[in-house]
Parts: structure tokens; sequence; C-alpha cells
């Protein structure tokens, strides 16, 4: 029974985070399957005597029980009941806020919706900034819409409130419970980094240390991820590990005795997770790290896998079934369970058995880490590929150069935030700022240059990542299937990453040398990109606030800037000038009017109507303004696409654009049956856009919508 706790916890952990992102249907199909197998397996004497597959199959159905049951029990309920029309909202605020992409976050607790109790939480999006603190009470009156953006979804948050210039009432809160009192112990560490290190050294300092991931400037945080060294800059085990051992250490050096050692240690713990504002991967470490301390202060060595098995299961209560999809917690989960299993079969085919010089001592120590690399990377990898839809080439470089120095900040963090506050002692935390300065410097400049590197970070395409996962599970197979001992699992790894390696730099080759037009899922509007060569040029941006952000998320992931963005209204640039920022960088604006205001860094091109610009080699950008609005004409080499925005009037579009090889619209107008294309995409709701196209049905030869994703379309 010694595995029992580790193989119901890893199974629950698993099977909730596949369900996350799994249909609904194919997780009720799954939760039945695994029905039927448990009570087979009652049936069947050999597994009736074996208790590990009964209960296996068990857990898996309870697990999919449980998505399926918060799912239709509590989530759809509660977006159905409070969407539709504006609503009095009365909320508490539970925690700091945070700004990204130019707009602030505040999450919050909900108290009533138009006077009726409701207990649920919501995030507030805002365009400014709201004068609020933690537990302030806030009233105001918006229209609440669903949250469909997995991220948010897995923190709780399955309504939202975006909005600009609502009014808001802020009183302060009836009360300040004990977790007000770590977010001020939080600001107080913060304000302890800020006040003895430069800007962007205590940015990494907070990060590291404190977990505050928002202290960061997006440009330090692009060059961690293209430097596959993200991981070092969000909490987890090895800084649970480092902080807490290291108090463990210094006070049983002291000779204290073990219950007051583990004792300080486990509060250590408790209050480290509060500070770092208990997200899934740090209460994951946290209970580990927990189980740990307990198996030794009763002088046991503990079992591993029962200690990940039992954080999959407080996970799963803490967090709810749904909160197990936070992507961080599975990718944490997911590291743990390969360290623990990989690390040392890999580091004694790398190292010396008998390392009997210090020249040998060091090359064992360098492939110990390389090991735990190695080892994480093996679940890490395609996990992050299939989500972030990219992985980074210099990931295993980055990990031996920056673990030290990461782990130096670490170490010297907790005494220099408690000597900062012991007033006769602070030059001592002055003189402890100048090693982690110097960390932080070398941690900064080795991801700015890493990062640079050509191909350090390469996209890959869904279509390819699916071939080689397929291709990479038949090698696994195989493997198993031979029964030599795994003999041929290093050639297989080899094969794996030959595939891989070759198929992304074709991928990249290939995306650097196209012309493509792509027509983004964005709701109800239209919003239109040009990928020529590797230069994105925004042709049309009419995203609404709730898709803008995702949308520009990922752009900025796969571009990083544009080269043009295309203002057909004053709105849409006061859209872009918004939402953009320093996030994601526009070197041209093509405006239309000439009494904007703007002390942003890129250059503002003046139009008028009937105007023409080369987009890149080989493609050419007519404009014609009518209304305010303006229409889009491009030509690719013998390829042309029109680009109609809302409501434009038909007799203002040309003739000679009237019939094109592609046309883009977000709804159909008066007229617009006298159109003709070879290929109509709409770009709209899925109700909408079913209506444009029973009215356009005859207008074209093909017909597409964006209801189900991004549409791509090559020109060249």
């Amino acid at each position: 029974m010694k595995r029992l706790l580790a193989q119901i916890g890893i199974t629950a952990f698993t099977v909730l985070a596949v369900a996350f992102y799994l249909p609904d249907k194919v997780t009720v199909a799954l939760a039945a399957a695994a029905s039927l197998t448990a009570t087979a397996f009652l049936f069947i004497r050999r597994t009736r005597k074996t208790v590990y597959l009964p209960v296996i199959a068990i857990t898996i159905a309870v697990s999919c029980a449980a998505n399926i049951a918060q799912t239709y029990l509590f989530v759809k309920p509660l977006q159905e009941n409070c969407s539709g029309s504006d609503k009095r909202i009365n909320a508490t605020l539970t925690d700091e806020e945070y700004r990204s992409y130019s707009k602030f976050y505040y999450r919050l607790s909900i108290d009533s919706i138009d006077g009726e109790p409701v207990s649920a939480k919501l995030l507030l999006k805002t365009a400014r900034k709201i004068d609020i603190e933690p537990y302030d009470k806030i009233s105001f009156t918006a229209e609440i819409t669903p949250n469909e953006n997995a991220y948010y979804l897995s923190k709780g948050y399955c309504i939202t409130v975006n909005t600009y210039d609502e009014d808001f009432m802020v009183t302060d809160g009836d009360s300040h419970p004990l977790y007000y009192h770590i977010i001020r112990l939080r600001q107080s560490l913060r304000a302890a980094f800020d006040e003895y290190l430069p800007e962007d050294a205590a940015a990494l300092c907070k990060a590291v240390f404190v977990g505050d991931k928002y202290a960061l400037g997006t440009d330090i945080k692009d060059d961690f991820r293209y430097a596959g060294a993200s991981h070092f800059v969000v909490v987890s085990g090895m800084h649970f590990s480092i902080i807490c051992l290291m108090l463990y250490s210094i006070l049983r050096r002291l000779r204290v005795h073990r219950v007051v050692t583990v004792g300080a240690a486990l509060c250590l713990i408790l209050v480290y997770m509060a500070v770092t504002g208990f997200q899934p991967s740090v209460v994951r470490s946290g209970v580990m790290m927990i189980t740990l301390m307990g198996s030794r202060l009763i002088r046991r060595v503990g079992y591993v896998y029962n200690s990940l098995g039992l954080a999959g299961l407080v996970s799963c209560f803490v967090f709810t079934p749904l909160g197990i999809g936070d992507i961080g917690l599975i990718l944490s989960f997911a590291a743990t369970f390969a360290v623990v299993t990989w690390t040392e079969p890999i580091h004694r085919k790398l190292s010396f058995k008998k390392p009997d010089n210090l020249h040998k001592r060091g090359i064992n120590a360098v492939t110990a880490l390389l090991s735990a690399s190695l080892a994480a990377n093996i679940l890490v990898f395609p996990i992050s590929v299939f989500v972030f839809k990219g992985f980074s080439t210099v990931t295993l470089v980055s990990s031996l150069l920056l673990y030290l120095p990461i782990e130096l900040i670490l170490l010297l963090s907790l005494p220099f935030c408690i000597l900062f506050y012991l007033g006769p002692l602070r030059y001592v935390a002055l003189i402890l700022s100048w090693p982690m300065y110097g960390a932080s410097k070398f941690v900064l400049w080795v991801v700015n240059d890493l990062s640079l590197l050509p191909f350090s970070y390469v996209y890959i395409g869904h279509v390819f990542f699916y071939i080689w996962m397929g291709v990479t599970v038949l090698l696994g197979v195989i493997v198993i299937a031979r029964r030599d001992n795994y003999r041929m699992l290093p050639i297989a790894a080899v094969i794996s990453m030959i595939i891989l390696i070759c198929g992304t730099i074709t991928c990249a080759i290939f995306d650097m040398n196209r012309t493509a037009l792509e027509v983004y899922s964005c709701g109800e509007g239209l919003t239109v990109g040009l990928c020529n060569r590797g230069d994105l040029y925004m042709l049309s941006f009419d995203a609404k606030s709730a898709q803008a952000f995702e949308l520009l998320d990922d752009l900025s992931r796969r571009y990083g800037s544009a080269e043009l963005a295309v203002c057909s209204r004053k709105h849409d640039f006061k859209n872009y000038s918004r939402l953009t920022d320093k996030e994601f960088a526009i070197s041209h604006y093509l405006l239309y009017y000439d009494t904007v205001s703007y002390d942003g860094g890129a250059e503002l091109i003046p139009a008028d109507s009937a105007d023409s610009f080369i987009l890149g080699e080989g493609a050419t950008l007519t404009v014609t303004v009518a209304q305010g609005k303006v229409l889009s004409y491009l030509t690719v080499d013998d390829t042309s696409v029109l680009i109609i925005p809302s409501k434009f009037p038909y007799k203002k579009i040309p003739e000679e654009y009237r019939t094109s090889d592609i046309i883009v619209i977000s709804e159909a107008g008066d007229g617009y049956d006298g159109l003709r294309c070879g290929r109509l995409i709409v770009s709209n709701t899925a109700e909408n856009a079913d209506i444009s196209e029973e009215s356009m049905a005859g207008c074209c030869r093909e017909l597409y919508d964006t209801r189900d994703g991004d549409i791509t379309v090559d020109l060249r």
C-alpha cells in the first residue's frame, strides 16, 4: 500500500489537468469508460485481488465527474445568470492590483449583484488606475461577461468586467484579515529591494524571491522566455528547498532541538506560501516540503511519490477541479515528477562512477545540473510546445549558467530583508546587496545575450507538433516492446530530436519567406494582419477589449512588433495607443486625422483617399476613405484582397475592387451581394456570421468564417 497514495494523487491530478483542456463530451465519455472499467475489475478474479487497478479506474471516473460537476453546476449557471445588461456590483478587493498591456487588473470577491448575495470571484479590467487598497469595498455598475480565457478560468475567475470610464465608489473595508497583513509584508519586502538595488536588479530579485512576476518589464520577461529560463523567475520547488533547507541547516548547526527546527521550517514554508500569493505551483511545492519536514520530525524517510501524490490531492481540494488547469501548476507538477523519476538514471550515464580527483568532481557537479534539466524537459517540453506554440533551443545552456547566481540571490534575499528592517544592522544589508546586484546583472546579461542568438526561440505549428509527438510516441512504443532494458532509448531520443530540429528549422525558413493574410478570430469585429517575409502589417484592428489582449499577447510572442498599423477610424488609433504601449511595438501608424495628439515613438503617416503604400517586397496597399472609414485593397503579385470595414457604404467601393480574389468582411451591408470573389472570409460571432454568409452565399466560390479560430491564407 506504500504507493497507493502516490498513484491516486498523481492520477487524479493528471486526469483533471487533461480534462480542463478537453471538450466536455470527451470528458463525459472518459468518465463513463472509467466507471465501466472499474465495475468490470470487480468481477474479474485476478483484478479483484489487486486493489490498484480498481482504485485507479475509480479515481479517473471521480476526477472527470468533478470537472463536469463544477462546470455545469457552478461555472455555467453563474455565467448565464450574471451576464447580460448592466448590473450593480458590490465587491471586495482581495489582492494587489497588477498591470498588463496598459490595463489594470483587480481581483475581486463579489458580495452582491443587483442587491442579491453572490459568492464568486470577479476579474475587473480597467483602462485607468483605481485608488483602492486590498480589502477595501468597491461598488460600480457594468456589464458582466463570461470569461473564456483558460488562464483566468483556472484561477477561478469565470466572469469578468471590461470597463474604461465607469464611476467607482470605494470605501474602507470593515476588517483586515490575516492575508491583508501578509500583503503588507510582501510590500515591505519589495520596498527593501527597491531601496538598495537599481530598478532592473530589484525587479529580478522581487520576481525570484517574492514571486512578483509583474515587477519584470515585458522585454525582460521575453528574454527569459526566449532563453528558456522562465522557471527561474517563478517560485517553485527549487526556491522552497533552497530557502527552507538553508534555515533548517543553520538551526541544526546551532544545535537547536529537532522539534523547534522543524517547526520553524514549517512556519517559514507557510509564510512564504502566503507572501507569494498562494500561487498553485507554490502550494504544490509547499505541500511537498511540509511532507518532507514532517518525515524528518518523526525520523522516517519520506516516499517522494507519496509526497507528490499528496500535493496533487491537496491541489484538487484547494484550487477546485478547474484550478488544476493552471499551466504553471501543470508544468511544476510535471517537472517535479520527471526530475524525481529520471534525474538519477541520466546522471549515472553522464557522470564518472569514481570521481577520484577535483576535475572529475567538477564534471559530476555540472552533469548533475544537466541531468536535472534534461529530466525535467522530458515532460515539460511537449507541454510547453503545445501550450506556447514554441520552445527555446538554449534552455540547457541557460540552466547551467543561471542556477548558481539564482541560488545566490535566493540565499541572500532572506537575510537581506531581515537585516534591512533591523535598524543597527542595515549596513550589513547594504553589503549583502552588492553580491545580489552582481548576480542579478549577470543573470540579465546572460538571458539577454542568449535570447538574441539566432533561432534561440523557435515557434512551431500545431500540425507539425502533432506529427512530431506521434513519431515520438511510436518510437517509445518500439523501445518498450523490444524489452532490452531500454538500450534503444538513446537512439530513439536522438531520432526524435533530429526530426524536431529539422522540422522546426524548415518551418522557420518557410515562415521567413512566405507572405500570408491572417484574419484573427476576435468575435464581433474585423482584425486582419499581413505577414510578409517575417514582418507584420496590421491592416485592420477592430477586436473588442476582451479578445484584444489575448490577441496582442499572441502577436507579441510571434512577431514582437508590427511595421505598420492602419487606423481606419480615430477610435482605432486610440485602441492601438491604449492596448499596445511597450508590450507590442508599432513602427508606423497610417493615420487619416491631423488633429490626433500623440507622444509615442512610432512615426505618423498622414494619408488621403486613394493613396498607395508598399508593404514589403511585392505587396501594395491602396486605401479608400469614405465617411470616416477606410477601405483597404491589397495586391500581392497577382492576388488581390479587399478588406471592408463594418458598415462601409457599397457605393463608395471602387468598381475595380468589387471583383477580387479574396474579400474579408465583418458583416454584409446593403448592396454587398453585388461583390464577386473566389474566397469570402467573414469575421464575426457565429450567429452574425450565419446571417452574412446566407446573404453572401452566391457571391463567392469558397466561404470561410473565424468562429473556429484564426484563418491564414498564403498569398505567395
